[in-house]
């Protein structure tokens, strides 16, 4: 139990860290660098990290079977015999 609930802290921070990280205004320049633009460079919107997590479980999944079909090439005694 102790440790689901670890994990929903370290989840919940690490949500707080993404998408609610930026506490910069959007009037004027920054007192700190005025150099540095304002607001974030990009979107980070929970819709767009699924379909980078998405992507990512696909490339995982084709490494898989790359694998696999490596692993039989390696043995091809153990294939059925086709007719």
């Amino acid at each position: 139990m102790i440790t689901v609930i670890g994990a929903l802290v370290v989840v919940a921070v690490l949500a707080v860290a993404r998408y609610g990280a930026d506490t910069r205004f959007d009037s004027g320049p920054d007192p700190r660098d005025p150099a540095r633009p304002r607001g974030p460079q990009y979107a980070h919107t929970p819709a767009a990290d699924l379909a980078l997590l998405a992507a990512f479980g696909r490339r995982v999944a084709a490494h898989g079977r790359a694998w696999e079909a490596y692993d039989r090439a390696l043995r091809p005694w153990e294939q059925e015999k086709v007719r």
